[in-house]
């Protein structure tokens, strides 16, 4: 199984890499330990002032790591916040602890010393875990920020390059009609500037399609399926949808990025292809029963430019990644049962 991520992240999917969350536990234990002590006390005023603020923050804690976990954060990144939480938590312990050593030198220690320390480590949770948000966010940021950079140079390269041949053969042909008088050049003439209408188009599409999902929709996957096989379909291509699920995605673009799945398989595999989708624990997938794709060829199969048809601009491909990234999935290509094409889209993480 080939692996294909643009920003080369690890990947993992939340059930099986991170089946515990430990941003979560360290707040629950926290607060657990705040609340025991709150019984013991009988909710005395001390208590009560001395555990307020602190249960808070380990509450809020507890709720930033369930909302990275409904806005699909990756493991990478939970793990990045973990990590912030953990190393607040210790610097605001262990300079609670210093201190409080030093006033026990003088005289003046306190009835409590270690639950201090703790409710000062929770605090620290809490700012490092703030921490760790803003952090990743400005990493995302970072990502996108190539991903667009990347695409405008891939949209140059083809407006320089892959538009010079058709433009070089229109020229031309109009030339000869020019010098001899004779139409027939003038089909070429057609040909050319229906390719450069088509590479213009699919250019346009990878630079729109690969933005950031900013509002992903629950989108049933056999109904995206249904749309864009009605763009593509042909007499004798068929499909099935073997598991449906729910996916959380543009619904516009998703549907872009099959449609460019099944013409990438009838072009490749036939007119009488048949393509299977389905789906599994943390993504889903789509695969034909063609003559697949080399092992050696599978990791640059989604690179812009990238065709193994004379006749292709190697862009179709190019848009399914642009959208995979869109959505944060990586893209593993691979091989179908049958020997033919398998493309998986998984979590980033």
């Amino acid at each position: 199984m080939t692996r294909v991520s643009a920003d080369d992240d690890w990947v993992g999917t939340l059930g099986e890499q991170l089946p515990v969350s430990p941003l979560s536990v360290l707040g629950l234990v926290l607060a657990a330990i705040i609340g025991f002590r709150l019984a013991v006390e009988n909710l005395s005023s001390q208590a009560l002032l001395e555990s307020m603020f602190p249960l808070v923050a380990a509450t809020g804690v507890v709720f930033a790591d369930r909302w990275l976990v409904a806005q699909d954060v990756g493991i990478r990144d939970r793990l990045t916040v973990f990590a912030y939480g953990l190393g607040g938590f210790l610097a605001a312990a262990l300079v609670t602890a210093l201190h409080l050593h030093v006033l026990r030198l003088h005289g003046t220690g306190v009835a409590t010393p270690l639950y201090l320390t703790l409710m000062s480590g929770t605090v620290g949770v809490a700012a490092g875990t703030v921490a760790g948000v803003y952090d990743i966010k400005q990493r995302q940021a970072a990502r996108e920020a190539r991903r667009q950079s990347a695409r405008l140079e891939a949209f140059a390269s083809v407006v320089s390059h892959d538009l010079r041949n058709p433009l070089a053969v229109a020229q031309g042909r109009l030339r000869e009609t020019f010098r001899t008088g004779d139409p027939k050049h003038l089909q070429a003439v057609d040909d050319s500037l229906e390719r450069m209408d088509e590479l213009i188009d699919d250019s346009l599409s990878v630079a729109r399609s690969g933005s950031h999902v900013e509002d992903p929709e629950p989108t049933q996957l056999v109904d995206l399926v249904s749309g864009a096989w009605s763009v593509v379909e042909t007499p004798t291509a068929s499909y099935e949808v073997v598991d449906n699920r729910t996916l959380q995605v543009d619904p516009g673009r998703a549907r872009t990025l099959l449609e460019n799945l099944f013409r990438n398989a009838i072009e490749h595999g036939g007119e009488n292809v048949h393509i299977r989708i389905g789906s599994f624990s943390d993504g889903f997938y789509v695969e034909d029963d063609g003559p697949g794709i080399p092992p050696k060829r599978r990791e640059a199969v989604l690179e812009q430019g990238v065709s193994f048809d004379e006749d292709g601009s190697g862009l179709g491909l190019a848009i399914v990644r642009a959208v995979a990234d869109a959505h944060s999935w990586d893209v593993r290509v691979t091989e179908s049962e049958s020997g033919g094409a398998r493309f998986e889209f998984v979590r980033a993480s």
